[in-house]
C-alpha cells in the first residue's frame, strides 16, 4: 500500500484528533487494523510494578480477555520483553517469543487463543520509570505474522502514535490543572465573580452562590444586590472597569442581617486575561471580590509579613486598611496618630507594589481568602 493513499491520511488524522478527544483512539485503532489486515488493536498505559493499567483504548478486541489480561496476565511474555525496548521502536511478537512457546502459557490459553490471537506487532509509546504507554495490533495465527509492508505501515505511523499519546498526556494534564484552578476559586472564604465585556456573569465562586441565595446578591446575567442605590454604584463601578478604570470599591449591607461587605472592582489585567482564557473564561473583562471585612482580622499577620516582606506595625496597618477604614479610623483602631499610618501605608504600597488602597484591598483579599483547612493537598 502506498503511504500517501488516503486511507492512511484519514487514519493519521484520525491519530491526531485522538490526542484531545481520547474516545476517538477507538476509531483509530480499528483503522489501523483495517490497514494492516489486523483483527484489532489495543492502546494502554500501565505500570506492572503496580499491577495496575490506568488506561486503555480497544479498538475490535474482546473485552471480556481484556479484564482476564488487567485481573491475571499483566505479567506475561510480551509485557516482559516490551519492558525492555525503546519508545518507537516495532517489535513482532515472535522476536520476543516464538508462538510455539507462547501457546504453552497460561497467557495464551486465557486471553490470546479465545479471541484466535497468536501474533502481535508492539510498540511502546512513552515509557517513565515503571510506566509505559503502549500499542498492540493482534493477527489471527490464520492471517500469520505482518508482512513487509504491513509492517512498513505500523512503522511508518509509529513516531505519529508516540507524539499523539505524548501530546494527550499534556493535554490531559492541562485541562486537569484548568479544572484545577476552579475548585481552588471555589474553595475561596470570599465571593469571586467574572464578568464580561458586556458585564455579563462569566463565572461565580460558591461563596457568591450563597450570597445569591442568601438574598444580597443578584447574578441573573450581570451582578446586582437587594439594594436600588447600591446596585446602581456597582453598575457605575463596573463601567468605569470596563472602560479602562482601575475600578473601585464599595460596602454593601447583607440583606440577612445588615453585616457590611465590601465588594472590590478591578478591570482584569493583560496577564489575567491569558490565565482566564487559557481556563476557558473568554472574554474575561473585570473581576470582582465580595469581601466580609469582619473576616479580613482572622488573617494571621505573619501570613501578610511573609507574602509582603511587611513588618509587624505595617501589616496591621495593611490588614486594617483592607476593611475599607479611613485613615482617621485605622489610626483610631490601631491607637496611632494619622501622620504614623500615611508612614506606615506608604512603606506598604511600596512593598506591595500597590499605588492605592483598593488595590491594597485585593491584595489582602486575594491573600486572606483562601481556608487553609480546605486546601490540604491530602483531601
Amino acid at each position: 500500500m502506498n503511504l500517501s493513499d488516503d486511507k492512511i491520511e484519514k487514519v493519521l488524522d484520525l491519530i491526531y484528533d485522538a490526542a484531545a478527544e481520547n474516545a476517538l483512539w477507538r476509531q483509530a485503532l480499528t483503522a489501523i487494523a483495517d490497514l494492516t489486515q489486523s483483527e484489532g488493536g489495543i492502546l494502554f498505559g500501565q505500570s506492572l510494578t503496580a499491577k495496575r493499567v490506568y488506561f486503555d483504548f480497544n479498538g475490535r478486541l474482546d473485552e471480556a480477555c481484556n479484564r482476564t489480561y488487567q485481573e491475571r496476565h499483566m505479567q506475561n511474555p510480551w509485557s516482559q520483553y516490551m519492558e525492555t525496548q525503546p519508545v518507537g521502536r516495532l517489535v513482532p511478537s515472535d522476536e520476543a517469543v516464538p508462538l510455539a512457546s507462547l501457546r504453552k502459557s497460561l497467557f495464551y490459553e486465557e486471553v490470546l487463543q479465545p479471541q484466535q490471537i497468536a501474533h502481535n506487532g508492539m510498540i511502546a509509546l512513552a515509557a517513565r520509570r515503571d510506566f509505559r504507554a503502549a500499542f498492540n495490533m493482534c493477527r489471527s495465527a490464520q492471517r500469520g505474522p505482518f508482512a513487509p509492508d504491513q509492517q512498513r505501515i505500523l512503522e511508518w505511523l509509529s513516531p505519529h502514535l508516540c507524539r499523539s499519546v505524548t501530546l494527550g498526556f499534556r493535554i490531559d494534564g492541562y485541562l486537569a490543572m484548568q479544572q484545577a484552578a476552579f475548585d481552588v476559586l471555589d474553595r475561596l472564604a470570599d465571593g469571586v465573580v467574572v464578568l464580561d465585556r458586556k458585564a455579563r456573569v462569566l463565572f461565580a465562586n460558591a461563596a457568591v452562590r450563597q450570597m445569591a441565595d442568601e438574598g444580597s446578591l443578584g447574578l441573573h446575567q450581570s451582578v446586582t444586590t437587594h439594594s436600588p442605590a447600591h446596585s446602581q454604584r456597582l453598575i457605575e463601578l463596573i463601567r468605569g472597569a470596563l472602560q479602562g478604570g482601575a475600578g473601585g470599591t464599595m460596602s454593601l449591607p447583607r440583606h440577612l442581617d445588615g453585616r457590611l461587605l465590601t465588594i472590590l472592582v478591578s478591570s482584569i489585567r493583560s496577564k489575567d486575561l491569558g490565565r482566564l482564557s487559557d481556563a476557558g473564561v473568554k472574554d474575561a473583562a473585570v473581576l470582582l471580590f465580595v469581601v466580609d471585612p469582619a473576616n479580613r482580622r482572622s488573617i494571621p499577620l505573619e501570613q501578610i509579613m511573609d507574602a509582603y516582606g511587611l513588618t509587624h506595625a505595617e501589616a496591621r496597618v495593611a490588614l486594617a486598611s483592607s476593611a475599607g477604614n479611613t485613615t482617621i479610623e485605622t489610626a483610631q483602631s490601631l491607637g496611632c496618630s494619622p501622620n504614623t499610618i500615611k508612614t506606615h501605608l506608604r512603606r506598604v504600597f511600596a512593598k506591595t507594589a500597590t499605588g492605592r488602597q483598593a488595590e491594597l484591598a485585593g491584595l489582602i483579599a486575594a491573600l486572606g481568602s483562601v481556608r487553609i483547612g480546605d486546601m490540604n493537598p491530602r483531601d
